[in-house]
């Protein structure tokens, strides 16, 4: 190929000739002594689909510019981003060999020099547009209806979550009822759970809440749920982004090879190599330790395997990456028994974590309230690719006592085993808002009329001490002949209890359908139990499992034994299961039992019957959602997010990233429950069931909804103007194959077909058509249209003159 033809081939490759050449004086050698060439490259031994730029010096070395190295895939951090002359004599760990006489330049470069290439960068997921978030004003109703009767009479218990959807917010809340007929008592009662208002601010992943809410803990805190103001960040409502270190595997192939990766033992990647580096930057955390193992196989058949070591670790945020909380309110005491029971002082808290390196976060907390103070600081740090190791100190200040508590907590993988170990101390003056609230609630007068004088009662009380104030653990796990081994020991201190107990447990499968377990326990402390339990499990097909075991504590022994079914999410699919609990010693019952689910249209069904000793008790169950949104709609759940979707023709199916949930109503409107929140969904409608006379405006959709917002989805399926004409000239033969016709008064051409015919739409109650027939003079026909509903009209045949 000439110079000439090389340059018109590389006009159509943008990242080779991307970058400008510079003004002359910038470079280190006269632009008058340079030689510009276009070359073929050959980097270890593979050819570049693209043609590059370079310079030939007067010393007949060759340059070119930091960044056409780095598209080639070299490591250019070392070097000027703007530097348009760089001599490749002058890159470490680089050979290369020009070949005038094919304009090519063949160049050897060792892994140091490269940028190892990322083989499962397709496994993160796609960011999201925080401008294409759909929000829309609606309400769902969440409602499930539970119901026993039996020989001591009927009772019933209503749940609801109710959500008012707006463009600024989700406003909630939930509860319950509970009405007993009975023979003892009859009663009729409301308890209210949460009741708030949420915004999430997508682009800064926080989310302000007023009302009910649970604050976060910290490492060494407790969590506990007050109503007032929160702000914090939640990394999890977006699944496009990566909020936890995950180990980096590297490798390197000496020739180009088929690659297949297995993380302990199940492949992860298959796929090609070529000669060079190569990287897995998105591993699946499993958590703890791992092993993975890379088999390269060559053009030969030879394989080359290598394994190392994996370790995830959980909490370990990227560096820069800040995470925080920080809320304000009234602490919450008996949740789910008084609907408006508030501790009358104000509290307030806050936690922050911030990735200081790849392999180091640090934590701090702190809280306070009238008459106590607490903070926390501490850190969690990758050791290797062994394990990792957190530290946590604390400190409070309550009644004019101070307190420490402190905690460490270690995880290494070591030849294949895992093990763990953490202390957590607490001296008995530590006190957080848990354990405060708990001790002042016992004594306290009505709600924000509190006194503020000491303490009532001692402060090592059982009922309100939210932790032990002294723990060690131990664990270790390991497979030994395809048998997982769990070994551990915990060695806990409670006000007026001691515990010392050590567990084992095992498991083991025993072909592709059925495994064998056996979990046991020995508590050496006080009260001196333990407890065995082995059973079989064994899948039934491709929605059914069944399971038996036997279990023996000290005080009684057992056979459960267990069938299920499990209902999938299609319209009328059932499932069901079939319990016995047979009782071998001790004083309890046994327990039969036998339940049934429904999946209908619009609900979930349940029903089922229970017995236990000379007891005998029956229920059912309606479990649903109602939506207001464009219409009222109905529906079996609505978990997350969901679309309204209308326009879309009568009876046809919907699809949601190409699986079928649904299908329209005559009207042409569906409701498409589950959708993922702050992630792209695509809903897609097939028009094969629509009608021949109508069209669609557009059959698939990319949808963002807002957190557990709905999105109103139109695909505009309306009736069409549209005919298939014959059309024939003078001699009635038909027109030229490849004719183009045009509407008189529009713009859209129509080709004709075989046969004289041409599809055209837009037709009114009389038309002009306008035909260019190429080597023949063009023609026109004028002609009647009136629709057919449900069939294609056909016109024709048609005189073109």
């Amino acid at each position: 190929m000439t110079v000439h033809g090389r340059l018109c081939l590389l006009a159509a490759t943008a990242a080779c000739l991307a970058a400008p050449a510079p003004p002359a004086g910038a470079q280190d050698v006269a632009v008058a002594e340079q030689v510009q060439l276009i070359l073929d490259v050959r980097l270890n031994g593979v050819r570049s689909p693209l043609l590059w730029q370079f310079v030939l010096l007067p010393d007949s070395t060759l340059a070119t510019s930091t960044r056409r190295l780095g598209l080639l895939g070299f490591d250019v951090r070392g070097l000027p981003p703007e530097a348009e002359i760089v001599r490749l004599d002058d890159l470490p760990g680089i050979r290369y060999r020009y070949v005038e006489a094919r304009q090519m330049v063949e160049i050897d470069a060792s892994d140091d020099a490269l940028v190892p290439v990322v083989l499962d960068s397709a496994s993160r997921p796609a960011p999201i547009d925080p401008d294409k978030l759909v929000r829309n004003l609606g309400a769902v109703l969440n409602y499930g209806l539970y119901t026993d009767i039996g020989q001591h009479g009927l009772s019933a218990v209503g749940q609801y979550n109710l959500r008012l959807l707006t463009w600024h917010g989700v406003g909630e809340t939930n509860g319950y009822a509970t009405w007993v007929n009975g023979r003892a008592r009859k009663n009729l009662s409301h308890v209210r759970l949460d009741t708030r208002w949420r915004y999430v601010d997508v682009r800064r992943t926080a989310v302000l809440t007023i009302g009910d809410s649970i604050a976060d803990p910290g490492t060494l805190g407790n969590a506990y749920r007050f109503a007032g103001i929160q702000l914090r960040r939640d990394f999890g409502r977006r699944s496009d982004l990566v909020t936890n270190v995950l180990p980096v595997l590297s490798g390197s192939a000496a020739v180009p090879s088929t690659l297949d990766l297995y993380i302990n033992g199940l492949r992860y990647f298959t796929g090609e190599v070529g000669r060079g580096p190569f990287q897995f930057r998105s591993l699946p955390n499993i958590g703890g330790g791992a092993t993975a193992r890379m088999v390269l196989t060559d053009a030969t058949g030879r394989e080359t395997e290598i394994s190392k070591p994996l370790f995830f670790v959980e909490g370990v945020l990227p560096r820069g990456m800040l995470d925080f909380s920080m809320e304000i309110g009234f602490p919450r005491v008996n949740y789910g028994v008084d609907s408006f029971d508030y501790y009358g002082k104000i509290t307030g808290s806050g936690m922050i974590r911030y990735g200081v390196t790849d392999g180091f976060t640090l934590r701090a907390y702190a809280e306070s309230m009238p008459g106590l103070s607490s903070g926390t600081v501490g850190g969690t740090a990758r050791l290797g690719s062994i394990g990792s190791l957190s530290v946590a100190l604390a400190g409070s200040h309550f009644e004019g006592d101070f307190g420490v508590r402190y905690q460490v907590d270690g995880h290494v993988t070591l030849g294949g085993v895992d093990l763990y170990a953490s202390v957590n101390r607490a001296d008995t003056d530590f006190q957080n808002i848990v354990t405060v609230t708990s001790i002042r609630k016992a004594a306290r007068p009505p709600v924000l009329d509190l006194p503020s004088g000491p303490v009532v009662g001692p402060i090592d009380e059982p009922v309100q001490i939210a932790f032990s104030r002294r723990t060690q653990r131990v664990a270790a796990s390991f497979t030994l002949a395809r048998t997982g081994v769990n070994l551990g020991f915990t060695n806990a201190q409670l006000p007026e209890q001691k515990i010392r107990m050590v567990n084992m447990a095992l498991s083991r499968p025993l072909g592709r359908r059925v495994a064998a377990w056996a979990n046991s326990y020995r508590d050496f402390g006080s009260r001196k139990d333990y407890g065995v339990i082995a059973g079989i499990s064994i899948t039934l097909g491709k929605h059914g499992w069944g399971s038996s075991n036997f279990s023996h504590r000290r005080d009684h022994a057992m056979v459960s034994t267990r069938v299920t079914h499990a209902r999938n999410e299609g319209h009328g699919s059932v499932g069901w299961s079939v319990v016995n609990n047979q009782q071998l010693s001790g004083d309890r019952p046994g327990i039969r039992a036998a339940n049934m689910t429904y999946n209908a249209h619009h609900t979930i069904l349940g029903a089922g019957i229970e017995q236990s000793g000379d007891r005998v008790t029956g229920h059912a169950s309606v479990e649903g959602a109602v939506v207001a949104m464009g219409g009222l709609y109905f529906a079996p759940r609505i978990g997350s997010s969901f679309a309204v979707v209308k326009g879309a023709g009568a009876n046809t199916p919907v699809k949601v990233n190409t699986r079928e949930m649904t299908h329209t109503d005559r009207n042409g409107r569906a409701l498409v429950p589950d959708l993922r929140s702050l992630a792209v969904n695509r809903v897609a409608i097939d028009p094969t069931n629509l009608p021949v006379d109508v069209r669609a405006q557009r059959t698939e959709v990319e949808v963002i909804p807002d957190d557990r917002a709905g999105a109103i989805i139109d695909f505009g399926v309306a009736p069409e103007a549209a005919a298939v004409l014959v059309l024939v000239d003078a001699d009635g033969q038909p027109l030229p194959l490849g004719s183009l016709a045009t509407l008189e008064g529009g713009t859209e051409e129509a080709v004709i077909g075989y046969d004289g015919r041409t599809y055209v739409t837009g037709l009114a109650a009389r038309n002009r058509l306008v035909v260019q027939r190429g080597g023949a003079p063009d023609c026109s026909v004028e002609f009647d249209f009136a629709p057919v509903p449900g069939r294609q009209v056909t016109i024709g045949p048609l005189t073109c003159r």
